[in-house]
């Protein structure tokens, strides 16, 4: 927010010296041609009308900058809500793989089974897995004590969902 106040002021300022700028030149203009004075005669007038040009670049470019931050700079508290979402999208990747190395093999194919889809069926699990269905109702036994899945009932089966805990 406080970038986007920053830019309002550039862009005031900006847009206030200008127009003094350009009434500055368009005078320096008008009493360069009452005086008669041709390029080549008067240096000084050309002098004073180069810099007034390049403190309108100048200008420009302070204004580009103000209309950056008030309409692209995501700001601070921007930045640090996405910081904040990345590092819990982290820790979560991470427990999975932590939680992943400390399974055998036949707990590891249904945990995976599950990670790749949330919701899934115990019937689909003994499939993809190629399971019997005691093994995996024990798996998932185990797993449910340990507090990492959830079931959920679905007609004669279970819908099986990591808890929000990892």
């Amino acid at each position: 927010m406080q970038n986007k106040k920053v830019g309002f002021v550039i862009i005031a300022l900006t847009v206030l010296v200008s127009l003094l700028l350009l009434t500055y030149i368009s005078k320096t203009k008008d009493a360069g041609e009452q005086t008669g004075c041709v390029k080549s005669e008067c240096s000084g007038f050309l002098a004073t009308l180069s810099s007034a040009n390049i403190g309108l670049g100048l200008l420009f470019g302070l204004l580009s900058l103000g209309i950056y931050l008030v309409f692209f700079s995501r700001g601070e508290q921007a930045l640090l809500d996405y910081i904040e979402k990345e590092k819990v999208n982290i820790n979560r990747d991470e427990k999975l793989r932590i939680i992943g190395m400390l399974l055998d093999s036949n707990e590891k194919k249904v945990f995976d089974a599950i990670r790749e889809n949330d919701g899934i069926t115990q019937q689909m699990i003994r499939i993809k897995t190629n399971l019997s269905k005691s093994t995996v109702s024990e798996i998932l036994s185990t797993f449910e004590k340990k507090n990492l899945i959830s079931k959920v009932n679905k007609g004669k089966t279970y819908s099986v969902f990591l808890t929000e805990s990892i």
